[in-house]
């Protein structure tokens, strides 16, 4: 197991969506998230791009029993602004190691995304906090992540 990370779970059934072409204002990103918190749905690791050009891109990933829901959602995003586009992409597995030593060691996504390229690996989308690390695979490869990170 890579240094520090004391728990390695695997989630499958994952779906991520990006938009694209959002503007660059303090009140899209709510407004896009107020559209999808008022219909329910439960979205997760969301990762927000640096602004190129007064605009951003946004992802985020959910269950595939609700990428049905974002879908019919898509014309609302639209309505803030008609250069949104939006890429959705479903058979996925989230990955989430933790481990509270991650506070002070450095190097450990250096090792964990060391492994998954010598795996051949691509990774999807990431995001972390002090002591986690998500990322998005294909599910493909979920059984070789596995094998390589649970050992």
């Amino acid at each position: 197991m890579i240094k520090t990370i004391t728990n390695v779970q695997f989630f499958s059934g994952i779906a991520i969506v990006t938009l694209n072409n959002i503007p660059n204002d303090p009140s899209s990103v709510a407004r896009i998230l107020g559209i999808i918190s008022d219909n329910d749905i439960s979205i997760d690791m969301i990762s927000q791009t640096a602004p190129y050009k007064n605009s951003i891109n946004l992802s985020f990933t959910l269950s595939e029993d609700d990428l049905a829901a974002v879908i019919g959602l898509t014309g609302k995003f639209r309505s803030l602004s008609p250069q949104i586009t939006a890429d959705i992409n479903g058979n996925n597995t989230k990955i989430l190691l933790s481990g509270d030593g991650m506070r002070y060691e450095a190097g450990v996504a250096a090792e964990l995304f060391a492994l998954l390229a010598q795996e051949d690996i691509r990774v999807k989308l990431i995001t972390t906090a002090e002591t986690e690390i998500s990322c998005l695979i294909d599910i493909k490869d979920a059984q070789t992540a596995k094998k390589i990170l649970e050992k």
